[in-house]
Parts: C-alpha cells; sequence; structure tokens
C-alpha cells in the first residue's frame, strides 16, 4: 500500500538543503552546470562511499581501542590518568578481556577493531546494524523526490477537502516555490486524473483486504441531496478484525440518479456488494425509517442464500419518539423558540447577554435555536434557555420587545422538567452515534430504561403527563422488533447480559443464542465430511456434538459473572476467544452491528463539505474518488 507524504518533513528536509549550500557559498539551482556535475561526481563515488566510510568508521574503532588500551596501561603504572569510557555496543557481548565469542569461541585479536568484531557478531544474529550518524550530508540526500511531493500536494487535497484550483492560487504557488523553487505544481486538470487514477488502485487493495476479513460485515447506507439536487447514496462497512477491533470505512458514495424507489435502491447497493465482493459477508444493513430504504433492504434480503437482517436506526427512532411528545405542547415551545430568534438577530441583545456575563465572570454562552432536521436541537435549546434565564429575564426588563414572548412561571417550569427529562435522551443519541465500540447491546439498555422512565408514575399534576401518553405509543409501536433485533449482540456483551432479559426465563434467553450457534456448527460440519462414515449417520453425530458443545458454551458463559461496565467489550471477547470458541465466532459477527446509521450521517456532512460552494463543478466521479480515498487513507489502506 501507498504510504502517506509527510509534508512538513519535506520542507525540513528542503531548508536544511539550502542551509548546506549556504554554507559552501553557492545557492540551490544557482548554477545547473555545476549541479549536474556534482550529480555525476556523487554517482561515480557511490559504489565507494560505503567501503570508505566503514574502513573510516573501523580506524576510529581502532583509535579508540588504542587509546582504551594506553588507559589501562597507565592505570598498571600507578597514574591516576582516567580510563575512557567504552561506547562501542559491542563489549555488551563480548568480554572485554578475554575477547571472546559468545556463540562460537573464537578469540578476536588486540588489533581487532569493534567494526570486524560487530560483523562478526551479525553473522550470528547477535547484534543490530549499526545506525551511521545522520549529518547534513544524509538530510540533503533524503529529500523528497519529485512524485513524492505531488502526492504530499494531492493527500493534503483529499484530506483537507481543498477545491482542485487551490494550484492555481498565486500566494499557494509562492509558498511551494519558496519550499522549493525547482519543484513544478500540478495543474488541476492533471491532479483530477490522479486523484482518479488512485481511487481506482486503492480499491483494488480494498477489495482484496476485505478477502481476508475473517467475519461478517454490516453496512449503514442512506441518501443525500447535494447543493445541486444531485442525489448520492453512501455506504459504509462495518466490521471487527483479527486484532478484535472494530472498523470502519467508506466503501462507496455514487451518484444516485432516477427515481429513489426501493428496488432501485436495493439494485444498486447489491451492485456495489459484488464490485466488493460482499454479497456473501454481509449479514445486516442499518438505515433510517424512510419507507423506500425499508423496502430496499428487504428486497436486498431476497438477493441473499444467506440470513440478512435490517436493523432501523435507534437514534433516529428515539428522536421520532421525542418529537411525538414535543408535538404534544407546541405553544409553549414555538413561543420561546420566537424569542430566542428576536435574541439572536439582534447584536445589541447579543452584546448584553455577554455584558452580564461578565459582570458574573462567567463565559458567553449564546442562545441556541433548534432545527428539525438536527436531533435534539430541541433539546439543546430548552437547555441552553433554562441557564440563560436570569439573563433573559433582565434582557426583556431593557427590550420590551420581548415580554410578548417571555414564559411565564409555569413555561419556565416545564422547560425545567423538560431538560431534565429530555436529558436521557440526548446522552442515548450521542452514545449510539459512536463507531469506536459496539452499539447495539447498549441499545437494548438504553431501550429498557427509556421503558421504565416513560412508565413511571408521575401524578396528575405533572407538567408533562400531556407529551407522555404519545411518547409511550410510539415507544411502543418500535419496542417490540429493536428488543428482538438486539437480543443476540446483547447476550454477547458480557456487561450487560444479566440485566438485558428481564421477565424472560432462561430457557427464552438462551434459546436464540442455542440456535444461531447449532446453525454455525452444523454448517461448519458439512463442509468438512468424514469419509468413514456415511453421510446419515455422520448428520446424526454431528447433531448429537452440536447440542453438547452448545449446552455447554451458552451455559458457562450465562452464568459467569458480568463484566464491569469499564471493560471493552471486543477486549473481553479477545482474552475469552479460547474459552468460548464457539460463541466468539458469534461475537464477531453481531457485535460489529450498529445500532444507528449515524456512520452515513456522517459521511454526508463530510461529502457536504467535498461538494461545496467552492466545489461545486465536481462530477460524481470526482466526488466518488475524493470522499472515498479520504476514508481509505484515513484508515491506512
Amino acid at each position: 500500500m501507498s504510504e502517506l507524504i509527510n509534508l512538513s518533513e519535506t520542507s525540513s528536509n528542503d531548508t536544511l538543503s539550502v542551509i548546506s549550500n549556504d554554507d559552501n557559498g553557492d545557492y540551490e539551482g544557482e548554477d545547473d552546470n555545476d549541479e549536474e556535475d556534482n550529480e555525476n561526481e556523487t554517482n561515480e563515488d557511490e559504489d565507494n562511499e560505503g567501503e570508505d566510510n566503514d574502513n573510516r568508521e573501523e580506524d576510529n574503532d581502532n583509535r579508540e581501542e588504542d587509546n582504551n588500551n594506553r588507559g589501562a596501561a597507565d592505570n598498571d603504572e600507578g597514574e591516576t590518568s582516567k580510563e575512557r569510557p567504552i561506547t562501542s555496543d559491542v563489549w555488551d557481548f563480548v568480554n572485554r578481556k578475554t575477547r571472546k565469542c559468545p556463540s562460537c569461541g573464537k578469540i578476536f585479536e588486540k588489533k581487532t577493531g569493534t567494526s570486524s568484531i560487530r560483523a562478526h557478531l551479525q553473522s550470528h544474529g547477535m547484534l543490530l546494524t549499526k545506525e551511521k550518524q545522520t549529518t547534513l550530508d544524509n538530510f540533503v540526500k533524503k529529500k523528497a523526490t519529485k512524485s513524492e511531493k505531488k502526492q504530499a500536494v494531492i493527500d493534503w487535497i483529499i484530506l483537507d477537502m481543498q477545491p482542485f484550483k487551490v494550484v492555481e492560487g498565486k500566494a499557494f504557488q509562492n509558498m511551494i516555490s519558496s519550499f522549493d523553487p525547482n519543484f513544478q505544481l500540478p495543474t488541476r486538470n492533471s491532479i483530477k486524473k490522479f486523484i482518479v487514477k488512485s481511487f481506482e488502485k486503492r480499491k483494488k487493495l480494498i477489495i482484496e483486504y476485505i478477502k481476508k476479513i475473517s467475519g461478517k460485515v454490516l453496512l449503514t447506507t442512506d441518501l443525500w441531496s447535494s447543493l445541486n439536487n444531485e442525489s448520492f447514496l453512501g455506504i459504509t462497512i462495518h466490521f471487527i478484525d483479527e486484532s478484535w477491533v472494530l472498523r470502519h470505512f467508506t466503501l462507496d458514495i455514487l451518484q444516485f440518479k432516477g427515481a429513489h424507489t426501493g428496488q432501485s435502491i436495493a439494485d444498486k447497493i447489491y451492485e456495489v456488494l459484488v464490485e466488493f465482493g460482499l454479497e456473501n459477508k454481509t449479514v445486516s444493513m442499518t438505515t433510517d425509517n424512510a419507507s423506500n430504504v425499508i423496502l430496499s433492504a428487504r428486497i436486498l434480503a431476497t438477493k441473499f442464500d444467506h440470513e440478512f437482517t435490517h436493523y432501523r436506526c435507534v437514534a433516529h427512532i428515539l428522536n421520532i419518539i421525542v418529537t411525538a411528545g414535543l408535538n404534544a405542547i407546541k405553544v409553549p415551545i414555538k413561543k420561546l423558540r420566537k424569542l430566542i430568534k428576536m435574541i439572536r438577530k439582534s447584536t445589541k441583545m447579543l452584546e448584553e447577554l455577554e455584558n452580564l456575563a461578565k459582570i458574573d465572570h462567567q463565559n458567553f454562552l449564546r442562545p441556541v435555536l433548534d432545527c428539525k432536521t438536527r436531533w435534539n436541537s430541541t433539546y439543546n435549546m430548552l437547555n441552553r434557555a433554562c441557564i440563560l434565564k436570569e439573563k433573559i429575564q433582565m434582557l426583556a426588563v431593557k427590550y420590551n420587545t420581548l415580554n410578548s414572548f417571555l414564559p411565564t412561571l409555569t413555561e419556565w417550569e416545564l422547560f425545567n422538567d423538560l431538560d431534565q427529562f429530555l436529558e436521557p435522551f440526548n446522552k442515548a443519541t450521542i452514545d449510539l452515534s459512536t463507531q469506536s465500540h459496539p452499539t447495539i447491546g447498549h441499545s437494548r439498555v438504553i431501550l429498557l430504561a427509556i421503558k421504565i422512565d416513560l412508565d413511571a408514575d408521575r401524578g396528575q399534576d405533572s407538567l408533562l403527563k400531556d407529551m407522555i401518553e404519545p411518547m409511550k405509543e410510539k415507544f411502543t409501536s418500535y419496542y417490540e422488533i429493536l428488543k428482538g433485533l438486539s437480543h443476540i449482540a446483547a447476550f454477547l456483551d458480557p456487561r450487560y447480559k444479566n440485566y438485558c432479559f428481564p421477565n424472560m426465563s432462561d430457557d427464552e434467553v438462551l434459546l436464540p443464542i442455542r440456535q444461531k450457534l447449532e446453525e454455525q456448527q452444523l454448517l461448519s460440519t458439512t463442509t468438512r465430511p468424514t469419509p468413514r462414515v456415511s453421510t446419515f449417520l455422520q448428520k446424526l453425530k454431528a447433531t448429537r456434538n452440536v447440542h453438547d458443545v452448545v449446552d455447554d458454551e451458552v451455559s458457562k458463559y450465562w452464568n459467569s459473572n458480568e463484566a464491569d461496565e469499564s471493560i471493552h467489550p471486543l477486549e473481553w471477547w479477545k482474552t475469552h476467544s479460547t474459552e468460548y470458541p464457539n460463541l466468539s465466532k458469534l461475537a464477531l459477527d453481531y457485535l460489529c452491528i450498529q445500532a444507528s446509521s449515524v456512520p452515513c450521517e456522517q459521511l454526508f456532512s463530510i461529502a457536504g463539505q467535498v461538494l461545496c460552494k467552492s466545489r461545486n463543478r465536481l462530477t460524481g466521479e470526482s466526488v466518488r474518488a475524493c470522499i472515498c480515498l479520504r476514508s481509505w487513507i484515513l484508515e491506512k489502506f
């Protein structure tokens, strides 16, 4: 795989090059003939350079040896001369007095230098090659080549999402010229061609890497429209590698033309899976709750010979539940929203709020306005309003126009209760949005906790009673679906297995696990037939052995103590994979499942920066290459 070039390191090398030439009275690039002569001379002496350096090193070591011997002799004569410290590391292996090789017993003569002793030890594999001292000349010889510098510029454009035309900017050209006057920047057209070519090259590496994934993979997918109203289909892949690390990257992002029907979406996704060799590895897909995407998942399941499961984004469902509750109290929320809009539009009011914060020796917090397309944004608006309550009231004293929208005491109490009630939903969304550790098991814990909160008796006087009932109705409609989908993954999370199955008997909990394990065992057994046993008897023996193995592992794991909540579940399985060999394979397939489609949301956030106003003429091919390459480079593919 190609390595990234560090632009800052290249610049440092070039600077050293200028310093070196300045000391000699010349400047780089001043005389092309002299530079060419120097290069020819360097090439002629290149073969002898290593030998001369070795000879000089051996001479230095011999002089060091003589000095050490003289120091020892002086001490024998009773003089007070101090012996020079022994710096060579060969004496860590060879006794300095006996000078005997610890491997073969060879005795080195006193005149033998440390370089020769080092070479002998290396023949026994006992000492690494001694690194030569880094000099200014070495830095000059290591400066990046033209192609490496070009790659550094292109990597910068991809990773920092710069427009291709940045190379045509005069200031940028002057900056690069100051680093290296001889470097010719590539044109915007050559950059585009190089990026597309790099994309195709790295895609082949991705395909080869996917073949080596031992477990199954999960997809997250979504549709997005750009500023130019161009539609794109994004797909991210999630899996657990051989080191039990949860990995993810952008699999593909394609310009999507035509009607966004479930059939067309399913066909396009399957086309990508076949291209990357994932049609037999993909076991699940997480999406939002759009009807066309849900239909595409059902159609996609019919294209596979193996089991394929569609997971609905839990974070999106939580947002739907909260929205149902907030719709029941629209009037006070709408009133607060107008108040915040007025304050945010007034520079004087914002300055007044900032001055009030300075008087109280507090950091200035700007009022937050909610947005329909952002999860938990209404909670953020309520939370910030409650924090700024006193300052907003003081502001209303000075600016009478705010009084018509200023909340009453009862409404402030409602907002305060809402702030506390919605905080767990906000935290749950944040927790489920991570990609660094398994989230599907955690989603079951969140749903159970929210169910307890919604079922709590708040009394008839509760200000939240109007919104609780619609929230419970929405929650109930999704809960049974989500509970069933998260069963196996929650069981395989050692932190939660003893808490995620209330009001369920052991048989109800363990039956889905045993069935899934038996399917795996029977599948692996049928792929390794025993020639001496008839197929009928083999099937009976395999079934009996499967039951024994499954019962033993499942029961042992189920009855073991739960892991501490601070334990990373994948680290736990990495440690216990030999203890539970069959369950660990199941964990490899199920703990990579994402509880939310946030990875695709984040992908489109990046896409919005790539296809922005300054890059609105990028073709679908260029957008695809830039976004995929950025993800693959960051993941070191």
